[in-house]
């Protein structure tokens, strides 16, 4: 038996790498949001859009030629926009928002994650999301048709394109617009109703505006006629579109980014613990 004090040595442990951390963060989070909302949504979105594309384009291949516009229906419909929105809303408004009102947020920012891994991590997993309702059910509709042999190849890749390249852009605003309001709260409630107000609002708003004034500027205000201007232009639609497609594309996506830079901004704001 020995007198002598007991010697104790930590052992080391490998730190986890930023990567590592941030799409733990952002895996983390688009599980979380996988609530009964979400994917009822989703869901709606899917089958709506679906439907819509191999109907419309096995009815215009009994009476006609199916071009790339023929799988614009799905946009002349207000389901399609209605059904993004409520996605948006659901995973969305309380991706930061719930953070704040737990506190949780302060542990999250501390190092090694940064503010920008932070907010990387949170649109990864929101516009994940959005992603699924704005782009995959066109994209399947595509393909169903394709295998159908219900539109020539050329047709179905150049669909293809038009649904993804819409589709990224609506993501891109909607998944900047849920962050920008979802870090200004820490009710995901109130972020849910704001997302809502200021989508319907200014697209019901814009639309009074324009009809009483005639002017063509004001429509650009409201993002679901950038959208569908947008769309309208990659599905080779013809007619003139109530945007011009190029302004409404640059619109949607620089707001989508400045409205990223507001949550960055927002969460700058926030005290954290330090290591």
């Amino acid at each position: 038996m020995t007198i002598s004090a007991p010697r104790y040595q930590s052992v080391s442990h490998a730190r986890i790498g930023l990567g590592p951390r941030t799409l733990a963060i952002a895996r983390r989070e688009f599980v979380h949001r996988a609530g009964s909302g979400t994917l009822a949504a989703l869901a709606l979105s899917f089958i709506a859009v679906i439907l819509i594309v191999t109907l419309t384009v096995e009815f215009a291949s009994l009476i006609g030629s199916v071009t790339t516009a023929t799988y614009y229906a799905p946009y002349e419909s207000p389901a399609w926009p209605f059904l993004v929105l409520i996605v948006a809303a659901t995973a969305g408004a309380g991706s930061i928002a719930e953070d704040i009102g737990s506190r949780s947020i302060t542990l999250y920012l501390t190092r090694p994650i940064r503010l920008l891994d932070y907010l990387a991590a949170k649109a990864t997993a929101c516009g994940g999301w959005i992603a699924l309702a704005a782009i995959v059910p066109g994209v399947i509709g595509v393909t169903i048709t394709a295998l159908l042999e219900l539109a020539s190849a050329e047709v179905a890749l150049s669909a293809l394109g038009a649904f993804v390249a819409t589709g990224l852009l609506a993501t891109v605003f909607f998944t900047g617009l849920a962050l920008a309001l979802s870090s200004l709260t820490s009710r995901s409630l109130y972020a849910g109703a704001g997302i809502f107000g200021v989508v319907l609002s200014l697209y019901i708003g814009v639309a009074v505006v324009a009809g009483i004034t005639g002017s063509t500027l004001v429509r650009y205000a409201s993002p679901v006629t950038d959208v569908l201007s947008v769309a309208a232009a990659a599905f080779g639609v013809s007619g003139t579109p109530p945007t011009d497609p190029a302004v409404s594309a640059a619109l949607l996506g620089g707001a989508g980014v400045l409205l990223a830079a507001l949550a960055l901004w927002r969460l700058s704001r926030v005290e954290v613990v330090t290591e």
